[in-house]
């Protein structure tokens, strides 16, 4: 199974041009593939980020410590999840496995890097 090691293929360098700063994305062979395999599988923690009966938007973090919103320091990877069909809201730091299309971010405004589109729950724990 692809996991966050793929993920950790990308490096991003600040960059001033004049008044406008931007984050300047490098991604890696092995994440190149990933996004273009259309079949990203990986595995984590879930993090919501609305309180819904029925969820289809959530983050997916490696390990509960790297929660963006617990108020610690800081925080790990995560991965933004929107799934092709909604599930049911479960408890916060589910394990899951899931499968989707790995979509890469090259917009020089955020940090942000990649993100998962229609996904699929492979198995919650």
């Amino acid at each position: 199974m692809r996991n966050w090691q793929v993920l950790q293929g990308v490096t991003i360098t600040e960059e001033l041009d004049g008044d406008i700063w931007q984050a300047k994305k490098s991604f890696s062979a092995d994440v190149l593939a990933a996004a273009e395999s259309r079949n990203f599988d990986i595995a984590g923690f879930y993090v919501p980020i609305q309180a819904q009966a029925y969820i289809e938007f959530f983050l997916l973090v490696p390990d509960p410590a790297d929660c963006p919103f617990c108020g610690n320091g800081g925080y790990g990877p995560s991965l933004e999840v929107t799934l092709k069909k909604p599930m049911k809201d479960m408890a916060e730091f589910s394990k899951l496995h899931i499968r989707g299309q790995l979509e890469l971010i090259d917009d020089p405004t955020t940090y942000q890097a990649y993100r998962m589109i229609d996904a699929a729950v492979v198995a919650a724990n």
